[in-house]
């Protein structure tokens, strides 16, 4: 795989010594008129030190070269020079990409489909807001993202596509505005409403659904299946708010009733800091067994009312 991020913007000080050039002026000339050591001047031209706003008024007042083109061009260099030291190793980035299911991906619309394999690259990785595949790595298999108590994504079915579906959720929660904060009163006093709802369902159930819990302070995402995705929903705080993520369609799996108590549980019983996966391989962890027993005991209760 070629990694495309080969870049021919050079330093600022090279286009300042074409000038002297042109004008027939010394660097020495130069440095008497600017008021600067000659070493300064020199540094500069040789790409050694940045054009400074003050130099670059300087260079505009003795050479007539705009001061604000010199350094639009010095932060353009800047950005060049910080993406060769991030500089992403093909072999690392080849094996991630292949692992990861770009085409169901760029089928959702997640990301756009890019000629090149750099570019698509470049893409994944601004989807995953990382700057590597060893720092998506951090994130989503060393315990970075607290999921079922400490237990990465590692161990699910497919972590590469579930941490795709995760994040789409993450981007789609920040999109939301809620009007309304959180409030746990607000919450259990809407569960009746929600009861009646989900045994009764509209044809726009699920915007129904939505609406209701906005208006306790809680977002509701629905987001498109993944083939090897098995998460039946998820809940955890994003952005200091409750978020509970789903399927976009509620003949994606049985039982949708029972998942948004379920989801709902987790939110009124447990922790700010938990991530909950509702998934076919469940943690081992006691304590995480623990808190899907309390989650299901909340939705049958619900549901059998």
């Amino acid at each position: 795989m070629n990694k495309e991020y080969n870049y021919t913007i050079e330093h600022p000080g090279a286009v300042f010594m074409e000038r002297l050039q042109e004008l027939g002026m010394s660097v020495k000339e130069f440095a008497v008129r600017a008021g600067k050591p000659e070493k300064t001047v020199i540094d500069v031209i040789k790409g050694r030190s940045a054009v400074s706003p003050e130099m670059a008024l300087l260079i505009e007042y003795v050479t007539g070269m705009s001061a604000e083109m010199l350094l639009r061009w010095q932060s353009e260099y800047d950005a060049q020079q910080a993406r060769t030291r991030m500089a992403i190793n093909a072999e690392d980035i080849s094996k991630w990409m292949s692992l990861l299911p770009v085409e169901d991906i760029v089928k959702n619309g997640w990301v756009p489909a890019l000629p090149s394999d750099g570019e698509m690259a470049d893409s994944l990785l601004r989807f995953f807001g990382v700057v590597s595949p060893k720092a998506w790595e951090a994130y989503y298999f060393r315990q970075r993202l607290r999921v079922a108590f400490n237990v990465s994504i590692k161990d699910s079915v497919d972590p590469y596509a579930l941490s795709a579906w995760l994040r789409r959720g993450e981007l789609q929660a920040q999109d939301i505005i809620l009007d309304t904060p959180y409030s746990p009163r607000a919450l259990k006093d809407k569960l009746p409403e929600i009861q009646f709802v989900l045994n009764n369902p509209p044809d726009d159930v699920m915007d129904f659904l939505k609406e209701i819990l906005a208006g306790c302070g809680v977002k509701l995402i629905y987001t498109e299946p993944l083939p090897s995705v098995t998460v039946k929903g998820a809940t955890r705080w994003i952005g200091g708010c409750p978020c509970i993520q789903l399927l976009n369609a509620t003949d994606a799996y049985e039982n949708y009733a029972y998942t948004i108590f379920h989801e709902i549980a987790h939110i009124l019983l447990h922790g700010r800091k938990d991530v909950f996966l509702e998934e076919d391989t469940p943690s081992s962890e006691e304590e995480y067994l623990q808190k899907e027993a309390e989650a299901d005991a909340f939705a049958r209760k619900w549901l059998l009312m």
